[in-house]
Protein backbone atom coordinates (compact mmCIF):
# COMPACT_ATOMS: atom_id res chain seq x y z
CA UNK A 1 0.00 0.00 0.00
CA UNK A 2 2.81 2.39 0.91
CA UNK A 3 4.56 1.72 -2.42
CA UNK A 4 1.33 2.42 -4.30
CA UNK A 5 0.95 5.81 -2.57
CA UNK A 6 4.56 6.75 -3.31
CA UNK A 7 4.05 5.81 -6.98
CA UNK A 8 0.85 7.86 -7.19
CA UNK A 9 2.63 10.84 -5.58
CA UNK A 10 5.48 10.62 -8.13
CA UNK A 11 3.06 10.44 -11.07
CA UNK A 12 1.13 13.48 -9.80
CA UNK A 13 4.35 15.41 -9.16
CA UNK A 14 5.67 14.75 -12.68
CA UNK A 15 2.29 15.71 -14.17
CA UNK A 16 2.30 18.99 -12.20
CA UNK A 17 5.84 19.74 -13.37
CA UNK A 18 4.90 19.32 -17.04
CA UNK A 19 1.69 21.33 -16.58
CA UNK A 20 3.78 24.22 -15.24
CA UNK A 21 6.13 24.02 -18.21
CA UNK A 22 3.17 24.34 -20.64
CA UNK A 23 1.85 27.50 -18.99
CA UNK A 24 4.95 29.67 -18.59
CA UNK A 25 3.87 33.04 -17.20
CA UNK A 26 7.30 34.65 -17.17
CA UNK A 27 7.61 38.07 -18.77
CA UNK A 28 10.36 38.10 -21.41
CA UNK A 29 12.55 41.19 -21.83
CA UNK A 30 14.58 40.30 -24.92
CA UNK A 31 12.51 39.31 -27.93
CA UNK A 32 12.87 38.92 -31.70
CA UNK A 33 9.77 41.05 -32.43
CA UNK A 34 7.92 43.44 -30.13
CA UNK A 35 4.20 43.38 -29.45
CA UNK A 36 2.12 45.57 -31.71
CA UNK A 37 -1.45 46.75 -31.80
CA UNK A 38 -3.14 45.18 -34.81
CA UNK A 39 -3.29 47.93 -37.38
CA UNK A 40 -0.13 49.58 -36.02
CA UNK A 41 -0.02 53.15 -34.77
CA UNK A 42 -2.86 54.18 -37.08
CA UNK A 43 -5.02 51.34 -35.72
CA UNK A 44 -4.19 52.33 -32.13
CA UNK A 45 -5.13 55.97 -32.79
CA UNK A 46 -8.42 54.90 -34.39
CA UNK A 47 -9.21 52.55 -31.46
CA UNK A 48 -8.59 55.30 -28.89
CA UNK A 49 -10.50 57.92 -30.89
CA UNK A 50 -13.50 55.60 -31.36
CA UNK A 51 -13.66 54.48 -27.72
CA UNK A 52 -12.47 57.41 -25.60
CA UNK A 53 -15.37 59.18 -23.90
CA UNK A 54 -14.20 62.45 -22.38
CA UNK A 55 -17.67 63.77 -21.51
CA UNK A 56 -17.59 62.38 -17.96
CA UNK A 57 -13.97 63.49 -17.50
CA UNK A 58 -14.77 67.07 -18.53
CA UNK A 59 -17.96 67.20 -16.44
CA UNK A 60 -16.16 65.92 -13.33
CA UNK A 61 -13.29 68.41 -13.51
CA UNK A 62 -13.61 71.80 -11.85
CA UNK A 63 -11.35 74.82 -12.39
CA UNK A 64 -8.93 73.60 -9.71
CA UNK A 65 -8.51 70.27 -11.49
CA UNK A 66 -7.78 72.08 -14.75
CA UNK A 67 -5.05 74.05 -12.98
CA UNK A 68 -3.66 70.92 -11.29
CA UNK A 69 -3.68 68.62 -14.33
CA UNK A 70 -3.98 70.91 -17.37
CA UNK A 71 -6.06 70.76 -20.52
CA UNK A 72 -3.77 68.21 -22.16
CA UNK A 73 -3.30 64.98 -20.22
CA UNK A 74 -1.32 61.92 -21.21
CA UNK A 75 -1.76 58.59 -19.43
CA UNK A 76 1.27 56.35 -19.81
CA UNK A 77 -0.20 52.87 -19.77
CA UNK A 78 2.05 50.00 -18.75
CA UNK A 79 0.71 46.50 -19.34
CA UNK A 80 1.57 42.96 -20.33
CA UNK A 81 0.81 41.60 -23.77
CA UNK A 82 0.36 37.87 -23.20
CA UNK A 83 1.58 35.17 -25.55
CA UNK A 84 -1.91 34.97 -27.11
CA UNK A 85 -2.13 38.78 -27.54
CA UNK A 86 -4.44 39.52 -24.59
CA UNK A 87 -3.73 42.68 -22.59
CA UNK A 88 -3.43 42.16 -18.82
CA UNK A 89 -1.72 43.53 -15.68
CA UNK A 90 -2.62 47.10 -16.66
CA UNK A 91 -1.18 50.01 -14.68
CA UNK A 92 -0.85 53.74 -15.20
CA UNK A 93 2.81 54.72 -14.81
CA UNK A 94 2.09 58.43 -14.23
CA UNK A 95 -1.18 58.22 -12.29
CA UNK A 96 -0.37 61.21 -10.05
CA UNK A 97 0.20 63.45 -13.08
CA UNK A 98 -3.32 63.04 -14.54
CA UNK A 99 -6.80 63.61 -13.13
CA UNK A 100 -8.45 60.64 -11.41
CA UNK A 101 -11.32 60.86 -13.91
CA UNK A 102 -8.99 60.62 -16.90
CA UNK A 103 -7.08 57.78 -15.21
CA UNK A 104 -10.34 55.87 -14.86
CA UNK A 105 -11.23 56.45 -18.53
CA UNK A 106 -7.76 55.40 -19.70
CA UNK A 107 -8.07 52.16 -17.70
CA UNK A 108 -11.50 51.53 -19.21
CA UNK A 109 -10.06 51.93 -22.70
CA UNK A 110 -7.16 49.55 -22.05
CA UNK A 111 -9.48 46.90 -20.60
CA UNK A 112 -11.49 47.05 -23.85
CA UNK A 113 -8.40 46.68 -26.04
CA UNK A 114 -8.65 43.93 -28.62
CA UNK A 115 -5.86 41.39 -28.82
CA UNK A 116 -2.44 42.61 -29.92
CA UNK A 117 0.09 40.78 -32.04
CA UNK A 118 2.25 39.29 -29.26
CA UNK A 119 6.01 39.58 -28.92
CA UNK A 120 7.85 36.63 -30.44
CA UNK A 121 11.02 34.86 -29.42
CA UNK A 122 12.38 31.94 -31.41
CA UNK A 123 9.09 31.77 -33.32
CA UNK A 124 6.85 31.51 -30.24
CA UNK A 125 4.52 34.11 -28.73
CA UNK A 126 5.81 35.32 -25.34
CA UNK A 127 4.62 37.64 -22.58
CA UNK A 128 6.16 41.10 -22.58
CA UNK A 129 5.62 44.35 -20.65
CA UNK A 130 4.81 47.27 -22.91
CA UNK A 131 4.09 50.99 -22.63
CA UNK A 132 1.59 52.94 -24.69
CA UNK A 133 0.21 56.41 -24.12
CA UNK A 134 -3.32 57.76 -24.30
CA UNK A 135 -3.54 61.54 -24.72
CA UNK A 136 -6.61 63.73 -24.34
CA UNK A 137 -7.13 67.44 -24.89
CA UNK A 138 -9.91 68.61 -22.58
CA UNK A 139 -11.76 71.71 -23.77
Amino acid sequence: MKGWLVGLFLVLSVHALFAQADTDTAVVEEVDTYPQFRGGLEGWSRFVRDNLNLRNVINAMDSTAYVDYGLRQTAIMEFTVCEDGRVCDIEIANKTKISPEFAEEAMRIMKRSPKWTPARKEGKGVRMRFKQSITAVLQ
